[in-house]
């Protein structure tokens, strides 16, 4: 199993990429988020820990740190 950590430092909805749009809205829909914990709204990026196994594919688990 492999780890990573992504950094989400968008300053509002409208500035976020296309991937980082899509990472938020499974992360809000599955409550691993609220709107709280979005960057432009804490002042803090949003780090999250993604576990995978052979390929990015196969993602096993997340943590937001």
């Amino acid at each position: 199993m492999q780890q990573d950590i992504i950094s989400i430092e968008s300053s509002s909805w409208n500035t976020a990429t296309d991937d980082e749009r899509t990472v938020l809205d499974g992360l809000l829909e599955e409550g691993y988020i609220n709107e709280t914990m979005l960057p432009w709204n804490s002042g803090r990026p949003l780090l999250i820990k993604v576990y995978w196994g052979a390929s990015v594919d196969e993602i096993f688990a997340l943590e937001v740190l």
